[in-house]
């Protein structure tokens, strides 16, 4: 069969070759040939094409999907992230390192978020995020610490128990408190059970004024082992929370454990919630741990604020008898009273009225043979003088002056003559003085000027101004408040033109320019004595020393040039005290001016300017209808001549104000 197929083939060939067509015959089946290949190269590459399209669009499509995804989805977008990070990430890690250790802080930020844009900041490491927190807490950028947090929580990272406690006490040493239980908000319970780091969170709570979040992270504290001194955080808590009962349990089953500073806590835990009786009970309970621990650990658990705590309880409670029984069980037990103590059964003793107690603890601090100093009398005898207890105080200035290392400073004196100079003893006062002087002490500005108000008081002007003569001439500086109680003194006696001698050379003998207060007194004084002319005088020297009048000034001066009739001056003032466009003295006074002005008569032109000066100054004029009313009540009796008896009666009515301040 294949030899029949070969000779035909071979008869076709010869027949075609022995054929017209012949000659051309091979160059025609070249080109079949190769029209046929042509034909299937065609073929077949635009399939290749075609698939190659179809695998580009599906990938195409693939990745616009993880785009458009990632946008809405971290969680999408870390799917087609490495699964480790390669060398580049790590270069460029080490770089932001770099930049942190370097204190660019700014610079290493940028960077990162230039990668995190780029998708490429899941597998950073826990040395990057925890530089990075640190520099942030040093520079105070807590927007960067708790972000960087939540992007570790996100990107499944459980930080070492090291990575939180340095976290935790940087920003508790810096007092970022609040940004501390932002950290404990993000990770809860994430966050290790650690002494460290939950001691941190606890004080957090405590300082920002959180004391049930306090109690609810004792129960983690709890969890870890922790020494008996490391127990003072549940009597921070129970004290803020004010739960004696709590604070009671921890403190039984501490027993000689507890220190000092946890007894005391719990102490004040019952003195704010009005217990004093039971913190009392407890304090005796606290000296049986002692005395069972026995003498050769020599536990000391209770202490003198421990006592001055229950005392400040009875003493608040209004109980100044348990007071004392406290205060005598303290001495059986051979703790010794501060100044604290004392000062606490005084003013307990001082505000209920108790000055037979108070008296017999001023005896005891007498009798006792502790050391007394002087800061301790000096509060005693201040106590005293403010209960109106002046001989008492003076008893224990003598007994100062008895005592070794507890004599009597200026401070001492100071009180004490001020004490008598109130009471009007001013010859009591005077012996201090010479007291001091024998003392080694020389007299203040303050003393001067108490001893001054004192003559003020007799009215003994001679006196005062040899006093004065005399403290200046032994080196005493003078301030503005012996200048005040000067001014007042010859107000007082009636010397109102040494008075103004003073003001006016205050400056050049003292090196102090007088104030408007000093020149309201001395118009005042002047004023009292009804010295129209003197006061305006010191008002004119006052303007001329620069000092502008204020509210009380111009209150206090206006009233008397109405009184004088001193009408020129009258509308001088009021400009003076429209100046500012409102009124610096009360719109009565004003008015009031204006009516005597009106029933004097013949002041039609200072009137107009009155008017205007009020009505600039917005005060409603109230004077004009009771003036019509005199006007026409004097044109009915005869005219000018009764006007003018009218006035003068009218301003027999008017007081003369001399208001000092």
């Amino acid at each position: 069969m294949q030899s029949l197929d070969i000779s035909l083939g071979s008869r076709i060939t010869n027949a075609i070759l022995e054929s017209p067509i012949g000659p051309f015959a091979q160059e025609l089946l070249v080109l079949a040939v190769f029209a046929t290949s042509f034909v299937l190269w065609r073929s077949f590459g635009r399939r290749s094409r075609f698939a190659g399209r179809v695998a580009k669009g599906k990938s195409e499509v693939k990745t616009d999907f993880v785009q458009k995804d990632s946008s809405h989805s971290s969680r999408q977008r870390l799917l087609f992230t490495p699964a480790k990070p390669d060398e580049a990430q790590r270069a460029l890690e080490a770089q932001m390192m770099k930049h942190l250790d370097q204190r660019e802080f700014t610079r290493a930020l940028n960077m990162y978020r230039t990668l995190e844009r780029d998708g490429r900041d899941r597998h950073f490491s826990e040395d990057l995020f925890s530089a990075f927190i640190q520099s942030a807490i040093r520079v105070g950028k807590l927007d960067v610490v708790e972000r960087m947090l939540r992007i570790m929580k996100r990107n499944g990272m459980a930080p070492s128990r090291k990575f939180w406690q340095t976290t935790l006490k940087m920003l508790s040493s810096r007092k970022h408190f609040s940004a501390c239980l932002s950290v404990y908000s993000v990770f809860g319970k994430q966050i290790p059970s650690d002494k460290v780091i939950f001691s941190c969170l606890i004080n957090a709570a405590l300082e920002v004024g959180s004391p049930d979040r306090a109690a609810a992270l004792l129960d983690r504290y709890k969890e870890v082992e922790i020494e008996p001194k490391d127990h003072v955080l549940f009597f921070r808590t129970y004290v803020t929370l004010n739960d004696v009962d709590s604070a009671e349990t921890v403190f039984r089953r501490l027993g000689s454990q507890t220190t000092t500073l946890m007894l005391n806590l719990m102490l004040l835990t019952c003195t704010n919630t009005r217990q004093p009786q039971r913190g009392l009970d407890l304090l005796r309970e606290a000296h049986g741990f002692e005395e069972a621990a026995g003498e050769s650990e020599k536990v000391v658990i209770v202490d003198v604020v421990s006592y001055n705590t229950v005392i400040k309880g009875f003493a608040h409670g209004g109980l100044p008898a348990q007071c004392f029984e406290c205060l005598h069980q303290m001495m059986d037990k051979g703790i010794e009273p501060d100044d604290i103590t004392f000062g606490t059964l005084l003013d307990a003793c001082i505000v209920d009225n108790h000055m037979d107690t108070a008296s017999q603890i001023v005896n005891l601090l007498m009798e006792s043979n502790r050391p007394m100093d002087t800061v301790m009398c000096t509060l005693f005898i201040k106590g005293l003088v403010r209960a109106n207890c002046v001989p008492k105080a003076l008893e224990l200035y003598e007994e100062m002056k008895r005592r070794k290392g507890a004599h009597p400073d200026i401070i001492t004196y100071s009180v004490l003559i001020k004490a008598l100079v109130d009471q009007h003893e001013l010859d009591k006062a005077f012996s201090l003085v010479d007291d001091m002087a024998v003392a080694g002490h020389k007299p203040d500005d303050i003393i001067l000027t108490h001893l001054l108000e004192g003559c003020r008081h007799a009215s003994n002007h001679t006196l005062g101004k040899k006093l004065f003569e005399d403290m200046l001439a032994s080196g005493v500086k003078p301030s503005e408040f012996t200048l005040v109680t000067m001014l007042k003194l010859h107000g007082r006696c009636g010397c109102h033109q040494e008075a103004y001698n003073l003001v006016a050379g205050w400056e050049s003998q003292h090196g102090m320019k007088p104030s408007v207060i000093h020149f309201t007194c001395l118009m005042s004084g002047c004023l009292r004595t009804k010295s129209y002319d003197q006061a305006w005088a010191a008002y004119e020297l006052m303007i001329a020393n620069g000092v502008n009048p204020d509210n009380t000034a111009l209150s206090t001066l206006l009233p008397g040039m109405v009184a004088a009739q001193k009408w020129e001056r009258v509308v001088e003032l009021a400009k003076a005290a429209t100046a500012s466009g409102q009124s610096a003295v009360p719109s009565e006074t004003l008015n009031n001016a204006m009516s005597q002005m009106q029933v004097a008569g013949g002041q039609a032109r200072l009137i107009e300017q009155l008017r205007e000066c009020m009505q600039a100054a917005g005060v409603t004029v109230t004077a004009r209808h009771a003036s019509a009313a005199l006007r026409a009540a004097a044109a009915n009796r005869g005219g000018g001549a009764r006007c003018g008896s009218l006035a003068s009666s009218a301003a027999s009515v008017v007081p003369a104000v001399a208001a000092t301040r």
